[in-house]
């Protein structure tokens, strides 16, 4: 023990003698701050000369935060009520975590679904564009027993036929290619593709009439291009 670290040891225990003699509360409330920081220059001291002699840093680090592995969800199912669209999410164990692990994120044509810190893993499903706009704020989600239930609530009360975007537009693309109509010899080879497209148009909704009309725009322009 170094000569300024013994003064401190002396000083404290003066200090606890008066502390005992004390009978004001300030002057008791004074004494225990005056041995409190004189303990606390005697630990420092000791960290200090600690280091001195080993050459170990003894200063406190700030814990680095855990690193969890990343899961992206890609099974999942869904349906629909007049109100809500219900997509399920099947996660062994997801009602094990605290309820603030798993948060959903809304925008009126996306949601973005974490499940943090399950067994070391977190767990994401991310869809974005929809195929019709959603309520965000008035959506929510429900955890149960291995599995989730989120209700996104429509912002108009109409069927989904996909749930994005994408889902119809690779819908449609195969059925052109995969259901090509019977047509005559004499009849123009285009003809009866056209009256399938036509048709799917006619009895498709505004999302699927968007999207045959830009194909059939697309594929206008190649024809000129050629």
């Amino acid at each position: 023990m170094s000569v300024k670290q013994n003064q401190l040891v002396q000083d404290v225990e003066e200090v606890q003698h008066l502390l005992s003699l004390a009978t004001r509360e300030r002057v008791k409330n004074l004494l225990t701050t005056e041995q409190r920081r004189l303990e606390t220059e005697i630990s420092k001291l000791k960290d200090v000369e600690t280091e001195n002699s080993t050459g170990i840093n003894v200063a406190t680090k700030a814990p680095t935060p855990k690193q969890f592995t990343a899961n992206r969800i890609t099974n999942y199912g869904w349906d629909q009520s007049d109100k809500s669209v219900k997509v399920y999410v099947s996660l062994k164990g997801v009602h094990t975590v605290p309820a603030e692990n798993v948060t959903v994120k809304h925008t009126n044509s996306s949601f973005n679904l974490i499940v943090q810190n399950l067994e070391g893993t977190n767990h994401q499903l991310l869809i974005g564009n929809l195929l019709h706009e959603i309520d965000g704020e008035n959506s929510s989600h429900k955890v149960k027993t291995d599995n989730l239930v989120l209700f996104l609530r429509k912002a108009e009360k109409k069927t989904w036929k996909y749930l994005t975007v994408a889902e119809q537009k690779s819908k449609v693309e195969k059925d052109l290619k995969s259901a090509p109509p019977k047509m005559d010899e004499d009849k123009d080879p285009s003809a009866g593709i056209m009256d399938m497209m036509r048709k799917m148009y006619e009895e498709g909704d505004d999302e699927m009439k968007r999207t045959i009309a830009k194909a059939w725009t697309e594929s206008r322009d190649k024809k000129d291009i050629l």
